[in-house]
């Protein structure tokens, strides 16, 4: 089984979103913390993705899962030793901010 990991970065954009949409509706931050964390759980399980990555980078790939109900996408990096998150960011950001991070 892989390693899996969520960079510094990614759970701090994690926790600003959920405060943002907190502020909107008492109870809609906990629910994108919900939507999210099942995000996080399949990345962190399932032995392989059926998409195509995004993007190749050395020894790995760049793959993206999408956030239901919230425009959110969680963006990793996968080696046949490990997952890391990178990013979780709206879905529309630029893919230079996933780059940068690699």
């Amino acid at each position: 089984m892989r390693t899996f990991q969520v960079e510094t970065v990614a759970q701090t954009e994690f926790e600003e979103a959920a405060a943002f949409y907190e502020g909107k509706r008492d109870g809609l931050g906990l629910e994108f913390v919900d939507e999210v964390q099942r995000v996080l759980l399949r990345i962190s399980q399932r032995p392989s993705f059926p998409t195509a990555p995004i993007a190749q980078v050395e020894g790995g790939v760049i793959r993206r899962e999408f956030v239901d109900r919230f425009p959110y996408v969680v963006v990793f990096v996968e080696t046949d030793e490990l997952r890391k998150v990178i990013m979780i960011r709206r879905g529309s950001s630029s893919p230079a901010r996933w780059r940068s991070r690699i």
